[in-house]
This record gives C-alpha cells, sequence and structure tokens, in this order.
C-alpha cells in the first residue's frame, strides 16, 4: 500500500487527516471525493499488487458511493469492469446505504437460524431452563451481538432487536405467541432463572457506549474517524441518525460533555452501568 499511494493524492479529509484506505489484512477499503480520484486509486493499486506478483480480486472488488448522483465512469482491476453496489460486507459486516438496518436484519436471519440449529437442546426435558437460557446467550445471542458497536440505531431498529429477543427467548421457554402471555411476563419468567438478566437492547447499547469511551481514550484513526470532522453540507430534508446521536440519547448529554466524561474511566463505567432508560447526571454535567 506504500508503493501504490507513493503518487496518489487523496482529498477524503477527516479532522484535518488525509484518508486513503482502510485495511485489515488483505482486506481493503478505498476512499476516494471524486470518481477521477477513485479510478486513480485503483489503478495505482492494481498496477504496484501486478509488480509484486499479485493480483486484484475484481469479482469481490466492489464500489459504492454515497452520493446521490451514481458513478459515471468506467473503473477497472485486472482487466475487468468493477461492479457498483449498494452495499457490500467488509470484515464480516454489511457496509450499505442504508445505514445500519441491512446488517441488523442479516445478524436476525442468522440468529434464527442458530436457533433452529439447536431445537434438539430446546426440546431436552433433561435440560434445565436456566442452563438452556445460557446457551441461548452464549451460542446465538452471541451471533446476533457481532459488531453491534458500530449500529447506528433507530426507533425501528430497537424495536427490531427486541423482536429478536422475544422470539428467541419464546421459543426456549416453549411460549407460543398464541398464548397470550405478554412480553413483560416472559422477562420476569426469565429473571426467576437468571438473577441478573440483561435484555438484549440493553447489551447492545452498554457495548456501543463502552466502545465509544475506549476510542474517545486513545489517539489512534478510529478517533480521528469518529469526532473528526468532514468538508461540506449535509443534504436538505430529513437527516438520517448519525452514530454518536445515540450516544446524546442515551446519556442526555451532548458530545462534548461525553468526550470530556469518557476520559474518567471510572465515571464512564459507572454511567455505562446506570439504567439507560434515563438520562445520567454525573454530579450536574448532564445538560439543562
Amino acid at each position: 500500500m506504500t508503493d501504490a499511494l507513493e503518487n496518489h493524492n487523496g482529498t477524503v479529509s477527516i479532522g484535518g487527516r488525509n484518508i486513503t484506505n482502510l485495511r485489515f489484512a488483505d482486506d481493503i477499503d478505498g476512499l476516494a471525493g471524486n470518481e477521477d480520484e477513485l479510478a486513480n486509486l485503483v489503478s495505482c493499486l492494481d498496477d504496484t499488487s501486478r509488480k509484486y506478483g499479485m493480483e486484484i480480486s475484481a469479482g469481490k472488488t466492489k464500489l459504492m458511493t454515497n452520493s446521490t448522483t451514481p458513478l459515471t465512469r468506467n473503473i477497472v482491476a485486472s482487466g475487468q469492469q468493477l461492479e457498483t453496489v449498494n452495499e457490500f460486507k467488509y470484515l464480516g459486516a454489511i457496509i450499505s446505504e442504508e445505514g445500519s438496518k441491512a446488517e441488523v436484519l442479516a445478524r436476525a436471519a442468522q440468529t434464527a437460524a442458530a436457533l433452529a440449529k439447536l431445537i434438539p437442546i430446546w426440546n431436552d426435558r433433561n435440560i434445565s431452563l436456566r442452563s438452556k437460557l445460557k446457551l441461548l446467550h452464549a451460542l446465538v445471542m452471541s451471533i446476533f451481538l457481532y459488531a453491534c458497536e458500530s449500529w447506528t440505531l433507530t426507533a425501528e431498529l430497537q424495536k427490531k432487536i427486541q423482536a429478536v429477543e422475544m422470539r428467541c427467548t419464546r421459543r426456549v421457554l416453549g411460549i407460543s405467541y398464541t398464548d397470550h402471555i405478554t412480553n413483560e411476563e416472559v422477562r420476569r419468567t426469565v429473571k426467576q432463572h437468571i438473577a441478573n438478566y440483561e435484555d438484549l437492547l440493553s447489551t447492545v447499547k452498554k457495548r456501543k457506549l463502552r466502545w465509544y469511551g475506549h476510542v474517545t481514550r486513545t489517539d489512534g484513526l478510529s478517533k480521528t474517524i469518529l469526532q473528526g470532522t468532514v468538508q461540506g453540507e449535509r443534504r436538505r430534508g430529513r437527516q438520517r441518525k448519525r452514530w454518536a446521536d445515540n450516544i446524546k440519547e442515551w446519556t442526555g448529554m451532548n458530545f462534548a460533555t461525553t468526550q470530556a466524561l469518557a476520559h474518567d474511566r471510572q465515571e464512564w463505567k459507572r454511567l455505562i452501568s446506570s439504567p439507560l432508560q434515563r438520562p445520567y447526571d454525573p454530579g450536574g454535567l448532564r445538560d439543562q
């Protein structure tokens, strides 16, 4: 990558830092501010790869834009035109124009599949209900929670998360929706067997807050991307919810205040462990 980017000038700037790519091992996500820059980036990487006896897999390489204007230029790698898509998978998670919706729905489907594979366990009367619930969280819910720290949760997605939890829990408890037993009664039943039970949505929120605090206390690229700003203006009309909007909603504090609080590790841990249904007020720091 160092050789490939030697003659490439990127224009994507976040927090005053030019960022041309994100990479983990051989998974590379290139960033460009316009079509010409993107074509040059792909060309530089393609030419340099061949010099080292490597080849870009055109079939696995996709293009995606966050602009309302579609790509018009043909961009080629390894002699093949690259496909333009609305979403792609990177490091096991779906990156989509719709934000986190596609990823949450995909995780819900994978969770349902894992739940179905374990039907013999759920139907085994020799296994205690407490053990079944623990197996549910260890073997099924862990699939759903993969990379949940990166999600931007809308009201719709939060309802979806609760629905996933109820579907799984009811299956383990053997409770059908036709039994007319409320979700609250289901939760009370679970708490009778697991005293420290935490609902799935609260787990997602706490993981996201924990990751936010960790990144805020570091000085790496993650912090630059999370807290930095980019040039330009947001589009007119109703705006999409941003990742940081969840942090503000769940804590009742603005971004600057949460950044300051997150540097105090113990205070931030106390915030995360507090009920997230109401704003947290650490000694009067909450917005008035």
